[in-house]
């Protein structure tokens, strides 16, 4: 009986293992092509309507099914994360018309599903959104007609989230330790953008992130001049402090700081989940005097 039972749990861990590695090498490829063209709208094929809710969004989140080949019923229970408005819930396979049933056995109703991709490829993409609010605490029933291509299913979630980078670890472990690549610290030079390579291993959080590992910040560096001329940006309070420093050498001058910045892309574990998120304000783009 012992023996039954080891080897139960064997399989099971075997099947869990398995879905993680099918759903890491999925996402991952997302992530990928996300890099590749640039932007999170170019990476997708969506239609109009449904990449307009994708303009807010800077988290994707994936869960993948397993489905047998005789399974012509298959329940999906909607998930929700805390302090995420999700925007978009996406449907993957490779079925071509895909039917749900909503409600109580008896009392059930049964719709069809409206494609959203403009792909052409054999995989296609549903939108599941609508149902979120009415339905989140019961299962959603795909009716399949048609075997599932590699025994599997996708959702992904398409989100919006104000999570900081650094809430789901404590900064303390710091180990201090730094590459720098800043070209010159000469205070004599002018206001400019310098390259700052910075490595997510030197945290302690940087183990939960796979890529980047590494990847150019850039600092702002150097002094403002006066007085201070449209090409540094300058603020009103800038201009303002640059002209009392000019006619009296003295007081506080404006300094020389990001004035405009991107996001990066980045993957890595959410407790057990592979995630893509995009960070705001962590890629210097340019620099001025404020």
């Amino acid at each position: 009986m012992l023996f039954h039972v080891i080897i139960i749990s064997i399989v099971i861990g075997l099947r869990v293992i398995l879905a993680l590695e099918n759903q890491s090498e999925t996402i991952i490829d997302f992530y990928n092509k996300i890099n590749a063209y640039g932007s999170l709208l170019k990476a997708t094929s969506f239609d109009l309507n449904t990449q307009s809710k994708l303009k807010n969004i800077n988290t994707i989140r994936m869960v993948s099914y397993e489905v047998s080949n005789d399974t012509s019923l298959f329940g999906i229970q909607i998930k929700r994360n805390l302090n995420e408005e999700i925007a978009l819930i996406e449907l993957q396979c490779n079925i071509s018309n895909v039917y749900i049933r909503l409600g109580k056995y008896g009392r059930h109703r049964i719709y069809r599903l409206s494609t959203i991709s403009q792909s052409t490829s054999t995989m296609h993409s549903y939108d599941l959104t609508n149902l979120l609010n009415k339905y989140h605490e019961r299962t959603i029933y795909l009716l399949l007609k048609y075997p599932i291509e590699n025994h599997n299913l996708s959702i992904f979630y398409y989100s919006k989230s104000n999570k900081n980078l650094f809430s789901f670890s404590t900064t303390k472990n710091f180990k201090r330790r730094f590459r720098r690549t800043i070209l010159s610290s000469n205070p004599s030079l002018t206001c400019a953008k310098h390259e700052y390579e910075i490595d997510f291993n030197q945290f302690s959080f940087g183990r939960w992130i796979l890529q980047p590992k590494r990847f150019n910040a850039y600092t702002c560096s150097g002094s403002c001049p006066n007085p201070l001329s449209p090409q540094y940006y300058p603020s009103n309070h800038a201009i303002l402090l640059s002209l009392l420093h000019s006619q009296k050498d003295y007081g506080q001058q404006p300094l020389c700081v990001p004035v405009r910045l991107k996001p990066l892309c980045l993957l890595y574990y959410d407790r057990d989940e592979l995630v893509i998120k995009y960070h705001r304000d962590m890629i210097v783009q340019e620099c001025g005097c404020r």
